[in-house]
């Protein structure tokens, strides 16, 4: 049976921004990859007016953005973009997604950005917590994911505890990206960031091009066997 893997995003272009040649990565080793995400992209226009249609067009660029990487599902809970935060709805529904999808590793957000992003931080970390336990049951069965990785999306990590090599899947992430026309209006000048960034990652250990990531130890791992510290 394939790996499962759950990316929980503040908003549609999160997880491909974060991890895009990672999710690409996973998929080509046969992963399966779900992408949960809150807000539906109701900010992204430059014009007056544009609201509604922006949130039209970002979805459905959105779609094609992770068809591209060939996800298993992408799902979008479509609440305002400036909505997303810690909030008893939202936690559920983190809850409900990783109890749906039951992944051994769960991919989220880092505290170091502005407040949809540290509010999802939280909320997504302490969701793969709360999953654990043998509570609210219109939610789904108890499911613990093994790992849980905190990604970067605007601003660099600190202190990254692995480095994902993505050299022959990174042209996949800045196709994914590029489905993200209508970002291009208010992000434009991403694109090089993207690169320049996971240049410097790469250049790190020696690599063309990487993504940083920081493993949570909120959940204590249980240690059976001594010897497994050493590996």
């Amino acid at each position: 049976m394939a790996k499962k893997v759950l990316v929980l995003g503040a908003h549609l272009d999160d997880s491909v921004i974060a991890m895009g040649g990672t999710i690409a990565k996973l998929v080509k080793a046969g992963c399966q990859v779900d992408v949960f995400c809150l807000g539906n992209g109701d900010e992204g226009y430059v014009v007056p007016g544009g609201q509604a249609a922006a949130v039209k067009k970002f979805m459905t660029e959105a779609v094609k953005a992770h068809q591209i990487l060939n996800v298993a599902s992408f799902e979008c809970y479509d609440v305002p973009d400036f909505g997303v935060d810690r909030c008893r709805e939202f936690y559920q529904q983190c809850i409900r997604a990783i109890r749906q999808h039951r992944p051994a590793v769960i991919f989220g957000h880092y505290w170091n950005e502005y407040f949809q992003h540290h509010g999802m931080a939280t909320q997504s970390r302490d969701a793969w917590n709360q999953a654990c336990w043998d509570c609210s049951a219109d939610l789904g069965k108890p499911h613990r994911a093994e790992k849980y990785f905190h990604f970067e999306v605007l601003d660099l990590l600190p202190e990254p505890t692995h480095f994902f090599d993505i050299s022959d899947c990174f042209e996949a992430k800045m196709a994914a990206w590029a489905a993200f026309e209508a970002a291009h209006d208010h992000l434009g000048s991403l694109g090089d960031q993207l690169e320049a960034r996971a240049r410097f990652h790469g250049s790190r250990f020696g690599v063309n091009y990487a993504e940083a990531f920081r493993q949570s130890f909120y959940l204590p791992e249980a240690v059976t066997d001594i010897n497994t510290i050493f590996r």
